[in-house]
């Protein structure tokens, strides 16, 4: 490339910039969120959504049940966690839904294999290379499609551009300031065109989020401190101060408990449930509430019966839960019966994960999927 063309190609993006990076936003579009919320590890359900009327739930974990005292019962039947008391104010508001027994034929109880199976909405012997939600995006584009705040890619895997992972956002934004090239171009040299596309877009996803992000500006709710409430106070800015961005994805863990699960999960459960009633108020507060919805999801649950070392090894179904200003709250599908477990003493699912997808693909973000189009979709909105 000669000195010329470079400059050619240098005016005219500099020229479209502007209107590439704002152009949506002029119109005053409202945009819907999805915010999801990665378990990473396998988070036991049966501890997490108790069966306490039960007595085989006590017969299969007499060491981690938990008493029926310290329970906080939902109906005659089911309880939640004693940890997840904000999380029963919620579902009591009536804008959280929790889905039971979510799980996938034939599971698989691999940590790797599973979570791609769920981030890519496959069957358990069907191998896809894109996530769920590459195909998904509102169809009014937002120029960054998704900010990915903890773990991987996952349900967002396969997307060509418009997606950025960070892990502190200050700190990306300070290492943008050195870009100072930002120019797109088309040529004969594939590599340069590459290295000069990513930078336009590290400089053009650095620009929307300084726009948005102020890392001095009070919330009126806080966070807990650590990771998982840093990833939530990022994602209660972007969105309190109108960022189009329609995906965000967060992750909290490990839940991977073999060993001594009680005192572990339960401070985790907090965590989760905690943080996620900070997110509702600040976006109550802003009046984002009812733009957002945030869904849990994790590889798999825990075996029915309990281990050796106080913990539980990796099984198939569990509850999740789905929460919004447009969300009728609720108990969806069915408690997996304890006294018809699989031949490895396994929960058997009532609710097939891709029942969910559906429901937020076509209910929430307007869109349709021909390979989610055979599963039932829940009312959940």
């Amino acid at each position: 490339m000669n000195r010329r063309t470079l400059l050619k190609w240098t005016a005219l993006y500099a020229a479209a910039l502007p209107f590439a990076l704002y152009g949506k936003e002029a119109k005053g579009a409202k945009q819907r969120h999805l915010i999801l919320i990665e378990l990473k590890g396998g988070n036991d359900g049966l501890n997490t959504l108790v069966p306490y009327s039960d007595p085989l739930y006590y017969q299969l974990r007499p060491k981690i049940s938990i008493p029926k005292k310290k329970l906080l019962p939902l109906d005659d039947s089911l309880a939640l966690h004693p940890s997840m008391g904000a999380t029963k104010k919620i579902y009591e508001n009536g804008d959280m839904a929790i889905i039971q027994g979510v799980g996938y034929p034939d599971p698989n109880r691999s940590h790797f294999r599973s979570i791609e199976i769920w981030d890519t909405a496959s069957g358990s012997n069907q191998y896809l290379d894109k996530g769920w939600l590459e195909s998904l995006s509102p169809k009014e584009q937002a120029k960054l499609q998704a900010v990915i705040l903890g773990g991987e890619y996952g349900p967002l895997s396969g997307a060509e551009r418009g997606i950025i992972k960070i892990n502190n956002i200050q700190g990306f934004l300070n290492q943008s300031r050195h870009i100072h090239a930002q120019i797109y171009m088309t040529g004969d040299n594939d590599a340069l065109t590459h290295i000069l596309k990513t930078e336009a877009e590290i400089r053009q996803s650095a620009d929307i989020l300084s726009r948005y992000f102020d890392k001095n500006r009070a919330l009126p709710y806080p966070f807990a401190k650590g990771n998982f409430g840093r990833q939530l106070k990022v994602t209660a800015q972007l969105i309190r101060s109108g960022i189009d961005t329609p995906f965000f994805k967060l992750s909290l863990g490990s839940f991977d408990t073999h060993i001594n699960q009680k005192p572990k999960q339960a401070r985790l459960l907090k965590e989760l449930s905690e943080g996620i009633a900070a997110l509702r108020q600040n976006l109550i507060e802003s009046g984002k509430w009812k733009d957002t919805v945030i869904m849990t999801y994790s590889e798999f649950g825990r075996r029915a019966a309990e281990n050796a070392s106080r913990g539980t090894d990796h099984g198939t179904a569990a509850p999740h839960f789905v929460t919004g200003g447009a969300i009728k709250g609720g108990l969806y599908g069915d408690q997996p019966p304890l006294e018809h477990l699989d031949k490895n003493g396994d929960l058997v699912y009532t609710t097939d994960f891709r029942s969910l997808y559906r429901t937020i693909s076509e209910d929430w973000l307007r869109n349709s999927s021909m390979h989610l189009s055979g599963f039932d979709k829940l009312p959940l909105f």
